[in-house]
């Protein structure tokens, strides 16, 4: 779950939701940064579903007691969250190995740099499903694969962007995240993407990336502080209904 905090309610999207943003983006490049048409089906999916195992966790959201506020990607616990990866992967991997490899290779970034038993557990797993995966795709490119790896990790972020800030913000109040730009993929030129909301609904870059101005729409949930004090967060969040927030990426 992505959540946005303000002072009466917490604004509430689901990872799925925001990995349809991800892939939608995808869909629209230039044709200039468009990857090899061998692949391109498997990156566009792994994109797609790449939070596919936070589906059923993000209906029925888990409240962060010590946080006091619902959990989010970032603050639920680690158990969990290795579950739900290794069910994403899973899932992926039943439609295409080449996307499910792409899958591994981010949710293991996520743990690199965690001493725990628990994410050393993962991560070898999930080395080992990655070296099986490699002997078993067809035409398979370490350096292809790189690129088409930046390409995942590069619309997430992006799309991260869009959910974790309020639409309209002004750029010393944006999400710590993206305060100096995204990192673009060295397949597009390297450097930085520079991005900034001109309006609630215009978010403008810097670098052409799309073929045309971009309709998106964000679907939300807004939650009540008041309605998760008399009735609880899950069930303040099932009845409460998406909102739909349009705005333009020109």
């Amino acid at each position: 779950m992505i959540v946005r905090e303000r002072s009466k309610d917490f604004v509430m999207i689901e990872q799925h939701h925001h990995a349809s943003i991800s892939g939608m983006l995808f869909t629209y490049l230039i044709e200039d940064f468009v990857p090899d048409l061998k692949w391109k089906d498997d990156i566009a999916f792994a994109i797609f579903q790449h939070d596919c195992g936070w589906v059923p966790f993000d209906k029925a959201p888990f409240w962060d007691d010590k946080g006091n506020a619902p959990y989010s990607f970032t603050s639920f616990p680690k158990e969990p969250k290795t579950v739900l990866y290794e069910i994403g992967i899973n899932t992926v991997e039943k439609q295409s190995l080449y996307a499910a490899l792409l899958c591994s290779k981010h949710y293991s970034s996520f743990l690199k740099r965690d001493s725990t038993p628990l994410a050393i557990n993962f991560i070898e797993n999930e080395k080992n499903r990655q070296e099986r995966l490699k002997k078993n795709i067809i035409g398979f490119s370490e350096n292809q694969f790189n690129i088409h790896y930046e390409l995942l990790k590069f619309f997430d972020d992006l799309s991260l962007y869009i959910c974790l800030n309020e639409p309209g913000v002004q750029k010393d109040s944006e999400h710590p995240f993206f305060k100096s730009g995204i990192s673009l993929p060295q397949y597009f030129g390297d450097g930085i993407l520079h991005l900034n909301w001109i309006s609630h609904n215009k978010l403008e870059l810097e670098t052409k990336l799309f073929q045309l101005d971009l309709p998106v729409q964000l679907e939300q949930k807004v939650i009540s502080k008041e309605d998760i004090l008399k009735d609880g967060l899950q069930k303040t969040y099932r009845s409460t209904q998406i909102e739909k927030v349009p705005f333009k990426i020109v």
